[in-house]
């Protein structure tokens, strides 16, 4: 289903106008980010949607680099895409700004650096090579079931200390970022909030060495954290631990399947992966975060108003030929020192866990690619992708000679 029109804002030009829908974009061959880069080569540096309340799309790097560094001008607390439904809670971090934003995030931090993020970068090797080892004779696997719904999520599980049995139920809700509807979203974050309610009743009653054990007896600016502000965060925390490196991860591998080059470079100087790990990761960006205008701005003569929403997909800022030079192609020889990617944001709202996350996609393809190194797309079962908050990969059926 698309969510309905909203009305133009008198400022927006009519020529600037494009009947997006987040929730909607149309995979091509079967990526997403292709599909995305036709978008970007056939608009401005901004559009604006009247999809989900309304909003801009920054369609270009140097937009989307200004839109993500300057927090002054565009904040995080403000209105959101898609508009939270009435009743919801703020998703913390996130959506929050100035002292209060870097007060919620020292909650976070302590369990992604130094000893906690190498630890769990051994436990997410270990994973790895256990779930590979038990595919490899398999001859074929749904990549997103049997792989990547397991390393990261379960990674993640051990940081918050919640038990792995509930995986699959915390993974359904984690789907929330791709749901268009208001009140199926709606029901989506009630049952997370319930759940990590519940949660947090006990961490608060026996409080651990976990992240959510942390969050619930937190203190910010000198006061403790609300029950809103908790459960907030925690539901924040699960959104991003469950969801984005396990799409990210499956776009990869599908990318993979079908460049037999690319794969076979990498299986013959598999000292490339982690060396170039920033270009791979640069080509697949899913999370869409949002802000909103606090002062008037101008981007190539065209007016963005304070109050006015803006979704920035990140992915674009990798698809940008003004930025990279054949930006669809991964190019293992291209410069390390070139343009910073936004893949997971910049500025103080870069995402915490990028460290994790960037790790865990060089042990796969180590891991992955030391095992079975050759693999294919299955032809009669096509990849299925969704759009939305975070762009994801639903299913993607694999195969390969055993």
């Amino acid at each position: 289903m698309q969510t309905t029109l909203a009305p133009i804002p008198a400022h927006v030009p009519q020529a600037l106008v494009r009947d997006v829908d987040i929730f909607a974009i149309q995979a091509i061959d079967p990526d997403l980010h292709i599909a995305l880069k036709q978008l970007q080569d056939e608009s401005p540096s901004l559009i604006y949607s009247p999809r989900n309340g309304g909003h801009w799309i920054p369609m270009r790097a140097h937009v989307i680099e200004r839109v993500l560094s300057d927090q002054e001008a565009f904040i995080s607390g403000g209105a959101w895409v898609p508009p939270n439904p009435p009743g919801s809670l703020p998703l913390i971090p996130i959506q929050s700004d100035g002292q209060l934003h870097r007060a919620y995030r020292s909650f976070i931090m302590p369990y992604v650096l130094g000893k906690p993020l190498k630890d769990a970068i051994d436990r997410a090797r270990a994973l790895a090579i256990e779930l590979v080892e038990g595919l490899r004779d398999k001859g074929a696997c749904d990549f997103t079931r049997d792989f990547a719904q397991h390393l990261p999520i379960e990674v993640f599980l051990s940081l918050v200390d919640l038990p792995s049995e509930d995986r699959l139920f915390l993974s359904e809700l984690a789907e929330v970022v791709r749901m268009p509807d208001p009140a199926t979203r709606m029901e989506a974050y009630g049952r997370m909030y319930a759940y990590i309610a519940e949660k947090v009743d006990e961490r608060i009653a026996n409080p651990g060495s976990d992240m959510i054990s942390r969050i619930a007896n937190g203190e910010v600016l000198g006061r403790p954290m609300t029950r809103d502000e908790i459960v907030g965060e925690c539901a924040q925390v699960l959104f991003g631990g469950l969801d984005t490196v396990a799409s990210m991860m499956g776009f990869i591998a599908a990318h993979m399947a079908a460049n037999t080059p690319l794969r076979r470079r990498l299986c013959a100087e598999p000292q490339l992966i982690s060396q170039r790990i920033d270009e791979i990761i640069r080509r697949f960006g899913v999370a869409g975060p949002a802000r909103q205008a606090a002062a008037d701005v101008e981007f190539d003569g065209i007016q963005v108003k304070a109050g006015d929403p803006i979704f920035i997909a990140t992915a674009l800022h990798g698809l940008d030929e003004r930025r990279w030079t054949d930006p669809l192609v991964i190019d293992l020889d291209r410069s390390a020192t070139g343009p910073d990617f936004q893949t997971f944001g910049s500025g103080p709202h870069r995402c915490p866990g990028a460290a994790l996350a960037r790790n865990e996609m060089i042990l796969f393809l180590e891991e992955w690619l030391k095992r079975i190194p050759d693999f294919a797309l299955v032809p009669d079962k096509p990849m299925i992708s969704g759009s939305g908050s975070v762009m994801g990969v639903l299913s993607l059926p694999l195969q390969w000679e055993v």
